[in-house]
């Protein structure tokens, strides 16, 4: 049954990923009472903080390990990409090049943050299903809801080690005051992580793509992509970084490894205070706040209460405390903010070209640590379409690599069937940027200074 298509009988909405994905999306839109799956903002925050009107609802990703926070809208296109994580993609029909919905299509892409009034609106134009079948439909997925062993609690057993809110950038609100869970996370009061996170953590580390480098491998299928114009790419040393099962809300962190990564292997001026591997976690967390101590953006700490050893989200005001570079976009309009967001990726990576004339333009430039409501990745280039359209080219760290990916690093010359395909979870264009309106994006700044002249304790 779980590869079947599913149909909801609500909405029309289909469920290529089977019986699983289909609860879920009834639970979370179409529940009788409050969902199980929507996460509830702080009462204090809801009655004073700033954007009470329009408070996004976020949901937790259901897909094993993840625990992902995510805006309501935005689970499909989230839940597509894990299925990517296998590499099945690969072996599916062809899909449209763009990002951007550009022509009705089924399944889960073709509703991917659309408005529930859009989305009917846009059924409306269709036939409607006999009533009495759409009425038996109904009837058979509430008994199925209900069924023993099928209930949100049963089936959500581990989602007390996942988070529950969503990282905040720092235009979204005063800083200067103690924050809570709404900023933080559903940890923002803990004073130490539990210890078998603790151990999960000192043990593995991260998953890291260090032994073969994804980039190329990237560079080359932009370069075998019929709907690519141009590219640029920045230096090929970059690892992805991504979380670990069951390790909760660390994008942050994960971002700042892969930029640390570049800093590393390119010897970048002051590496040397980042030791000789990617700083850890727990290295991380020191780094912050010793910069604290020592007074860089030190009301960090009044508003987080201190983060060494905790879960707390970082957003980009911690990360400034190493040496960075920042730039803010807001404007009420997400298409205005969309498109500044691509003209200042663009601009950054035209700075470092040797050959403009080349298609695909590869640059010695470090990655952009990027920054959005709800999650952080890492931009590691920026693409044209033939159509116009415009991608970031990213690594996100809730992701991994997929085999076949990998696999595709030990044969430099490959020439890949479906390069578009291939390429899918590494594009986020408007189709992802279209649902945020403000964007923070941090970039290098050589540790030569004082301000940068901080180390790193052992881990």
């Amino acid at each position: 049954m779980d590869n079947e298509v599913m149909e909801c009988p609500f909405c029309g909405w289909k469920a290529q990923a089977g019986e699983y994905e289909m609860m879920l999306h009834i639970e979370t839109l179409h529940s009788e009472g409050p969902s199980p799956f929507v996460v509830e903002e702080d009462s204090a925050y809801k009655s004073g903080g700033p954007g009470n009107d329009h408070d996004p609802q976020y949901v937790e990703c259901p897909s094993e390990g993840c625990g992902e926070l995510l805006l309501l809208e935005e689970l499909d296109y989230h839940l597509e990409l894990h299925a990517e994580e296998s590499g099945d993609h690969l072996r599916r029909p062809s899909v449209p090049h763009s990002e951007r919905d550009t022509q009705p299509a089924t399944g889960p892409s073709a509703t991917t943050r659309s408005h529930p009034e859009a989305e009917k609106s846009r059924r409306s134009e269709h036939a409607p299903e006999p009533v009495s079948r759409q009425a038996k439909a109904i009837s058979v997925w509430k008994r199925l809801l209900r069924m023993p062993g099928s209930s949100s609690a049963d089936r959500h057993q581990p989602r007390k080690h996942r988070h529950d809110e969503t990282h905040t950038t720092v235009a979204e609100f005063t800083r200067g005051k103690r924050l809570g869970k709404t900023h933080l996370g559903k940890y923002a009061h803990e004073e130490r992580m539990p210890d078998w996170l603790v151990t999960l953590l000192r043990k593995e580390g991260q998953v890291v793509t260090h032994v073969v480098e994804i980039i190329p491998v990237i560079a080359r299928l932009l370069e075998q992509s019929p709907s690519t114009e141009y590219a640029y790419i920045c230096h090929p040393c970059v690892w992805h970084v991504s979380k670990l099962k069951r390790e909760g809300g660390f994008c942050g962190y994960r971002n700042i490894q892969m930029v640390c990564s570049y800093i590393l292997m390119l010897k970048v001026r002051g590496y040397e205070h980042l030791g000789t591997n990617i700083p850890s976690i727990f290295q991380i967390q020191e780094y912050i706040e010793t910069a604290w101590d020592r007074g860089i953006h030190a009301n960090g700490r009044l508003e987080t209460g201190g983060i060494r050893g905790t879960r707390k989200y970082i957003g980009t005001p911690e990360v400034r405390s190493c040496r960075c570079d920042a730039k803010a976009i807001k404007h009420d309009n997400p298409a205005e903010s969309e498109a500044d967001l691509m003209q200042y990726v663009e601009t950054y990576f035209q700075g470092g070209v040797q050959e403009p004339s080349q298609r695909i333009r590869r640059t010695q430039l470090g990655p952009i640590y990027f920054q959005h409501a709800g999650h952080s990745l890492t931009i590691i280039g920026f693409e044209k379409l033939k159509n116009g359209d415009r991608n970031l080219l990213v690594f996100d760290p809730s992701f991994r690599d997929s085999s076949d990916i990998l696999s595709l690093s030990t044969w430099p010359d490959f020439v890949h069937p479906k390069p578009d395909l291939a390429l899918k979870p590494y594009r986020r264009g408007s189709r992802y940027l279209r649902m945020y309106h403000q964007f923070e994006l941090l970039t290098l700044v050589a540790m030569d200074s004082p301000r940068g002249d901080l180390s790193l304790p052992e881990s």
